[in-house]
This record gives C-alpha cells, sequence and structure tokens, in this order.
C-alpha cells in the first residue's frame, strides 16, 4: 500500500537497507538517486564497499539474512537478485521493517509462469509452452529445463525429448525453447498504472566470457521495440498492472520472434539490465520506483545528457584465479556517479572459483555494434590477463 513514510536520516541522507545475492548496481543507483544504502550480499565487493556499509554472507543464502538484518538501522528495505525466489523470507522481515518492493501474494502469483501465461493468451499474446507431464511432450519440439527458485539463468538446460527422459521435480518445470532475440523490458508500476522504461538487449551462456550453460551474461542497451514489440510490452504492462497492482520496478525477460513478444519470466525487483537503461538514458528508477511508494524526490535525475548505448558484461573465472595486485581496475575511481569500465570489483589476493563472476564490464559509444566491439577488447584483455589459452598455473 502506498504511503508516506519517514526515513531516519544519516548526513541528510535517507538510509535504506539492501539485501541480495549482489547490490551493487541497486546501491549505486540509490546513492545516484540521493540515498544511503546499508547493504548485505554475497560479495562485498571493493567498490561497494568503498561506498556503502556492507555486511558479507558468509554462510547460508538467503537464510543468514535473517540474523544479519538485526545489526541494520530500523528502516526501510529493498530487495534485488535471488530474493524474489524466497517470499516467506520476505514476509518475516516484513514484520520487522516495511519492505518498498513486491511481496506476499502479489509476489507468488507474478511468479507462477503457468498461470501467468494463461492472462496473456487471453489477450492474445504469445507465450511458450509449459509441459508438466510426459503426455504434453512434442518429440519434434526443443524444450529447456528451468529450476522455479533461481535466478540469473542458474540450473537451466536444454532438453530434448528426442534423446533425453522428463523427470518430475517440484523444483523444475520444462519451457519450449523459442527462437529469437532475448531482450529485457523495465517498468514501473503505481497507483494509477504503470510506466515503460525501456528495453535491451540480454545475453546469456557467452562462451567468450566463460559463462556456462545460461547464466546470465549482459545486457546492451537502449533499443527501440518495433510498432508491433511496443504493442505486446503495452499490453502486457497492462495485464500485469489491473491483475495484480504490484507497486515499484518490474523486469520481465522476453524473446523477440518475427516482431512479436514471448514473455520468459517476471523478475518483480531491480534487475541487472536497469543498470544500463540508467547509463544510457541519464535516468534514475529508483528515484522512480520510492514515488511509487509515496516518497518524495531527494535529487532529482541527473543533468540530461546526449543518449549513448551502454553494454554490460559479466567475465566469469576461465579456471580457478588469484586476483593480483596489477589488475587494470586498480585505478577504479568506484564512484557511481561517473562511468566506469570496471565495477563489481574483486579484492586484490582473492581467489575466485572457475565459472564464479570475476568483474563486471561496461563499454559506452554511439552504436550497439561499437560497444559490442569495446566489450570484446575488455574481454579479451582479461583473457591475456588470467592467461586464457596457456598453460599457465590455474592461479594466476
Amino acid at each position: 500500500m502506498a504511503g508516506s513514510f519517514n526515513l531516519p536520516r544519516e548526513s541528510d541522507n535517507a538510509t535504506l537497507i539492501l539485501i541480495g545475492a549482489s547490490v551493487r548496481a541497486l546501491a549505486f543507483s540509490c546513492i545516484r538517486a540521493g540515498y544511503q544504502p546499508w547493504c548485505i550480499d554475497l560479495y562485498a565487493d571493493e567498490d561497494l564497499t568503498k561506498n556503502c556499509p556492507t555486511t558479507l554472507i558468509t554462510k547460508s543464502f538467503p537464510d543468514e539474512i535473517s540474523d544479519l538484518i538485526k545489526t541494520a538501522p530500523k528502516v526501510p528495505i529493498l530487495y534485488t537478485g535471488g530474493l524474489e525466489n524466497h517470499s516467506a523470507l520476505l514476509q518475516s522481515l516484513s514484520a520487522e521493517r516495511t519492505v518498498l518492493g513486491i511481496t506476499g501474494n502479489t509476489l507468488t502469483n507474478l511468479r507462477n509462469t503457468p498461470e501467468f501465461y494463461n492472462l496473456l493468451k487471453s489477450k492474445q499474446i504469445n507465450t511458450p509452452t509449459i509441459i508438466t507431464s510426459t503426455k504434453d511432450l512434442n518429440k519434434e519440439t526443443s524444450y529447456l529445463r528451468k529450476p522455479k527458485y533461481r535466478s540469473g539463468g542458474l540450473g537451466i538446460k536444454p532438453f530434448d525429448p528426442s534423446k533425453q527422459t522428463m523427470v518430475d521435480d517440484a523444483d523444475f518445470y520444462y519451457q519450449e525453447f523459442i527462437k529469437g532475440e532475448s531482450r529485457s523490458a523495465i517498468f514501473c508500476f503505481n497507483e494509477s498504472g504503470f510506466e515503460l522504461l525501456g528495453a535491451s538487449i540480454q545475453s546469456s551462456g557467452i562462451q567468450s566470457l566463460h559463462a556456462s550453460d545460461f547464466l546470465y551474461s549482459g545486457n546492451m542497451g537502449p533499443v527501440n521495440p518495433c510498432a508491433s514489440e511496443l504493442k505486446d510490452l503495452q499490453t502486457i504492462g497492462k495485464i500485469i498492472s489491473s491483475n495484480y497492482r504490484p507497486r515499484g520496478l518490474l523486469g520481465m525477460d522476453y524473446i523477440l520472434n518475427e516482431s512479436r513478444v514471448y514473455p520468459l519470466e517476471i523478475n518483480p525487483r531491480y534487475t541487472a539490465s536497469m543498470e544500463v537503461l540508467e547509463l544510457a538514458l541519464g535516468q534514475n528508477f529508483i528515484t522512480k520506483h520510492m514515488q511509487a511508494f509515496g516518497f518524495k524526490t531527494i535529487c532529482e535525475n541527473p543533468a540530461h545528457t546526449e543518449p549513448s548505448v551502454i553494454g554490460k558484461a559479466i567475465y566469469y573465472a576461465p579456471h580457478d584465479v588469484l586476483i593480483s595486485e596489477d589488475v587494470p581496475w586498480v585505478s577504479t575511481e568506484a564512484n557511481p556517479r561517473l562511468f566506469s569500465p570496471f565495477a563489481d570489483i574483486p579484492r586484490a589476493n582473492s581467489a575466485i572459483d572457475k565459472g564464479s563472476p570475476v568483474v563486471t564490464i561496461f563499454a559506452k559509444a554511439d552504436s550497439l555494434t561499437e560497444v559490442e566491439v569495446q566489450l570484446k577488447k575488455l574481454t579479451s584483455q582479461l583473457d591475456s590477463l588470467f592467461h586464457v589459452g596457456t598453460l599457465q598455473n590455474n592461479l594466476v
């Protein structure tokens, strides 16, 4: 329910607790909006800890959050990646503090993909087929076996019914694989309706970034939706608004196939792709999110800049690596208000396991093509740093 909340002030900035697997992007957006984040996450990367009080989750995610948050200020909570799958935890946290996000039955219903698809189909929106039993399998169709309670592409595997056997598991479902371009749309919902904030191209499982399977690899944008794509996105926004009545930011992954939208899943919180559009458009989505909950604006949106294209990519460890002290991001200022080619910066001498995220890289240019070129150059630099393709020791 919308309303006015009184937040304690520290150094004339409103304090917010941020929780999630990785809160750095959300924290930087909050800082640009004039808030002072107090953070709990799995990494406590150097650029985050330089800007915010940060508590590292060292035991169990997300269970440890309940204990760690006891030392946090008595202020509202914003959640990000992974916690949309833990509605019971969010509900228990809301007993002590206000959770400024989608929770309770609204969250549960939005994450019920089969029911969401039924609503969409009633309004002539295309959706992938979801299979729940072997009798519904089409041997000529390709599927994805997807976990219900993970994010970032973790655990998604291709499934070929002509070669593999379907396994009944309450924690997974089978979704038709749709060919096309993977994209992300960003919405913000409020009492009067919604605003479509933009769309970007999304990538997953990029081998050059050493991302396995369908692991989230990054976004580039903004992209201008074609007429039929825009119509579909607006229709989906209306369906979500009228049937679920959520409040605040929400992301939706979809496939663009022959200019039509095929929704994949709803991410009812600040998503990784939002940072790309904020930087490209010179806007602040957290300001919009807080306004949806009745908060007055602390800082106006950043000064107008010429629109640009931003690319963001996650570089994963090609093998077990040890971060040296002469890495290319050593001079990064870690200023949330300035564009930087590196973020989510690991600490020197930290060990990172093969397949885990090492660092996030960014590029800024006038076109998607040039952004891709810049990201490939940065990736090559990191490959050289970590001796990809050589017979060096696994720890470098």
